[in-house]
């Protein structure tokens, strides 16, 4: 009876080994084998591979950017749910050329911080002007009550505007928008804080 069990537990020890070892050669010549057929490939096609890298992450980074609107805007197309610009705030254009004399029409659909003041969300004629320092400044107006002056900074940039004289603005960050305006004169932008609406 002893060598009987004895036999049996020798054929359960040997024959996990020889199926180890098979095993084992197996993976071997599958490791020496493993370049076997593939092909080295070209700076061109390296380079491909790159830019379709990059264009994913151009659109993970838009989606992101996208996410990041909505998130402050509350899901809707203006950064409140009460106020709807027209259009996507992200894209909006202006909505006609003005003179200087009506300034250039802005929907803010947020309560904003002027020089230590709340401008109220609404629409706006916006108008910007140059001192004799060269100091640029775009003014406020709701009809012709003057609302708030801020200093802007002046640029080369246009915005992708279609149009030389536009008022535009977007969301910049958390607390921030960016207000650009142009003219044929001179483009400027500047950055608002505005206030979160209480829940």
């Amino acid at each position: 009876m002893k060598r009987a069990v004895l036999i049996i537990l020798f054929l359960f020890i040997a024959f996990p080994m020889s199926v180890s070892a098979e095993d084992y050669s197996a993976d071997n010549a599958a490791i020496e084998h493993a370049w076997d057929g593939q092909k080295p490939i070209t700076d061109k096609e390296f380079e491909e591979a790159i830019n379709v890298l990059t264009e994913k992450q151009k659109k993970k980074d838009e989606k992101a950017k996208k996410k990041k609107i909505k998130k402050i805007s509350g899901g809707g197309t203006s950064l409140h749910k009460g106020l709807e610009p027209m259009g996507e705030i992200s894209e909006q254009e202006a909505l006609k050329e003005k003179t200087k004399d009506e300034g250039q029409l802005l929907n803010i659909p947020v309560n904003v911080i002027i020089d230590g003041n709340i401008l109220d969300k609404g629409y706006y004629n916006v108008f910007g002007e140059k001192d004799e320092h060269g100091n640029i400044y775009l003014s406020f107006y709701q009809a012709h009550f003057f609302k708030g002056k801020v200093k802007a900074y002046q640029t080369k940039n246009d915005f992708d505007s279609e149009t030389l004289d536009f008022v535009q603005m977007t969301p910049y960050n958390d607390d921030y928008i960016k207000v650009m305006y142009g003219s044929l004169d001179f483009n400027a932008y500047t950055y608002l804080r505005y206030l979160p609406e209480k829940q």
